[in-house]
């Protein structure tokens, strides 16, 4: 995971507005674990409509902070759950989305308390 944040998508939209920035980022940092957890619930559970619609939800987010290859891996999950394939390679994706989320966290925490001093 490449340490530096991509955050034009979030200048552009917020007009490069540093507090609505360091809201919308906060937001990422305290959704995504959540929705990542139901993601894995759904997974447990079988229940592969469930995994496709937090799947759905949860990939522009990524864009949006510039994360486009892990946007590409909950694209993905999506697309394995909606058509039912592969399905025992999603929890191996979650793992990775995971993994390049929680490697971010430093960098958006970072970036978050350099907008807001």
């Amino acid at each position: 995971m490449n340490s530096d944040l991509d955050l034009s998508y979030l200048e552009e939209v917020t007009g490069g507005s540093s507090e609505m920035i360091v809201e919308m980022l906060q937001l990422f940092i305290n959704d995504t674990p959540d929705q990542l957890s139901n993601i894995e619930s759904g997974v447990k559970e079988a229940d592969w409509d469930a995994v496709r619609a937090e799947a759905h939800k949860l990939k522009p987010t990524f864009q949006y902070v510039g994360m486009d290859d892990t946007h590409l891996l909950v694209a993905e999950v999506e697309t394995k759950a909606r058509n039912r394939e592969q399905l025992e390679r999603i929890p191996e994706l979650v793992d990775s989305i995971k993994r390049n989320f929680n490697s971010a966290l430093v960098s958006f925490e970072s970036k978050i308390e350099e907008l807001s001093s």
